[in-house]
């Protein structure tokens, strides 16, 4: 299994008709039009890749939604394969392509204009979820929509097209530029000169285009609700068995106590005590700032101390984040929760969710402590049948225990919830060099010091197989999943009409099969659709 960070040379694209390339120069910038080697490398990789993807040709950065539409245009009329992208964080292969393909880059879409009297925000696709955090903030704003973690790099339009766990009613409506490169809207914006301010304006079209992975079009605008800032509280608990911290997350949030929660395994415990000294101090300064009173500061800062300790040895420790319209109840909140949680588990200092909470987009995670590669694979649960998935994963990892260890593989797990139902991630890490996309978010002393990273492939394999082997359990659990990209099996699995529902969908907004062709498992040619691994 190779990767485009190996191909140290490559042919540019000299078979395109410079016609062609003439015309995107003048459609969108010629400093916006890249056939550059370093570019093509990045705009072909993203985390994890269980197949080759294809080094793709050109790499174009529109800056606005009329110049998406032009190179659309030009392309489709040229007969070229288009690929979508924004940060390209994906393990999923929603962002890379077997095939050659003309990447259309959406981060210089990074516009925010926020209506804060009317509770929603029109954002470009490309804006990160961090820039539109800030931005709220001076309001007492935040997007109702939940977002990623690695929304310090990851784009608002990605987190659409790929999905998110907690629902996507809090998209408002969507700007699209389709195949063809007509324009499209949807939700009250449709109207012309309308607010935005409602989604179900007639047939729910925006919901046509969340979590499609770029299959029927290209997110260049979109309109989020918004919601006040709330007091929030948090509690932190250390359980010695994993089924009695998942009955306490889903009991805690099943009953509104918690607004949302997540379980670290021992290996995430334990990595968290290997957190360098510059993220700590980062972590440090983002939860002091919060901090009000000088009694406020000091008690931060202890149980910044005390939390380091509190999760050596600790097993599994769930965090949960209790929300309130004042902070007498979202501390009420956190007593009920207390009250669940300490029935089998013990109550520790909180540290985690605190941190995060003050510091809410990272992508340290996308390697471990010591620069190890990091590849997951999840599925969201019914409550029903967590308990029963978890084991039979847990159990996978126990058979594998020699093979993981022979390879210098750590295995680990990370549950979370926000409603009813539960996400299981299970995470692995090993030695091996990075692709392109991890030496573009390293700061330079990162990219030095992982440099002489050896290529591990047997590791690499294993992972794919592990990672595999996985997604079968939790489908045989009835997992659904997010960010399906080409890699978790969607069409081969829905029922027959269901199927040729979203092949007719495919099929009359994108004829050509131009667009991000074979993701959800779905082509679009002679209705053919293309089945997954």
């Amino acid at each position: 299994m190779s990767e485009v960070a190996g191909a140290g040379t490559a042919p540019l694209p000299i078979d395109h008709d410079s016609n062609l390339i003439a015309r995107l120069n003048a459609a969108i910038g010629a400093q916006h039009v890249s056939i550059e080697l370093a570019d093509r490398a990045f705009a072909s990789a993203d985390l994890f890749s269980d197949f080759d993807p294809a080094l793709t040709d050109i790499v174009l950065r529109p800056g606005s939604t009329a110049e998406v539409s032009a190179a659309v245009a030009l392309l489709s009329e040229a007969g070229e394969r288009i690929l979508p992208r924004a940060a390209g964080l994906s393990y999923s292969g929603g962002a890379v392509s077997s095939e050659r393909a003309v990447v259309i880059d959406v981060r210089r879409l990074e516009h925010v204009a926020i209506s804060a009297a009317d509770y929603y925000v029109r954002v470009g696709a490309g804006c990160t979820w961090g820039r539109l955090a800030a931005a709220l903030r001076p309001h007492g704003l935040r997007a109702a929509h939940p977002s990623p973690i690695s929304g310090s790099h990851s784009t608002i339009g990605g987190t659409i097209a790929q999905g998110i766990t907690g629902g996507m009613e809090g998209v408002l409506g969507l700007t699209v530029v389709l195949a063809d490169g007509t324009i499209a809207r949807t939700g009250a914006g449709a109207r012309q000169g309308a607010a935005p301010f409602f989604r179900y304006n007639g047939p729910d079209l925006t919901g046509l285009f969340i979590a499609d992975c770029g299959a029927f079009g290209i997110k260049t605008e979109i309109v989020l609700r918004l919601a006040p800032l709330r007091p929030t509280s948090f509690v932190s608990f250390a359980f010695d068995r994993a089924s009695d911290a998942i009955a306490a997350l889903t009991a805690s949030v099943s009953l509104g106590v918690a607004s949302r929660g997540f379980i670290l395994d021992p290996t995430k415990n334990s990595l968290l005590d290997r957190v360098s000294v510059p993220e700590g101090l980062r972590v440090m300064r983002g939860v002091l700032s919060q901090a009000g009173t000088v009694r406020e500061t000091l008690l931060a800062a202890w149980k910044l101390a005390a939390g380091r300790r509190s999760l050596s040895g600790v097993t599994w420790s769930l965090h949960l984040f209790s929300d309130g319209a004042t902070q007498v109840a979202a501390d009420s909140h956190a007593d009920a929760a207390r009250a669940i949680c300490t029935r089998h588990g013990a109550e520790i200092p909180d540290i985690v969710p605190r941190a995060l909470q003050a510091n809410p987009y990272t992508i340290s995670g996308f390697l471990g402590p010591e620069g190890e590669r990091w590849a997951p694979i999840h599925g969201v649960l019914p409550l029903s049948r967590v308990v029963a998935c978890f084991e039979a994963l847990e159990q996978h990892i126990r058979s594998k225990r020699r093979q993981l260890d022979a390879l210098g593989i750590e295995a680990g797990f990370f549950i979370a919830s926000g409603g009813p139902y539960v996400t299981i991630e299970s995470m692995f890490y090993w030695r091996d060099t990075l692709s392109p996309v991890h030496l573009a978010y390293l700061s330079a002393a990162e990219r030095k010091k992982l440099s002489g990273s050896r290529e591990n492939l047997p590791a690499r394999a294993l992972v794919a197989e592990l990672r595999r082997e996985h997604r079968d359990i939790m489908d045989a659990h009835d997992a659904v999943h997010l960010q399906i990209g080409r890699y978790y099996r969607h069409a081969d699995v829905m029922d027959a009409g269901s199927r040729d529902l979203l092949r007719r969908i495919k099929r009359a907004l994108d004829p050509e099969d131009a667009m991000n062709r074979g993701v959800l498992g779905v082509v679009s040619q002679n209705g053919k659709l293309e089945p997954h691994a």
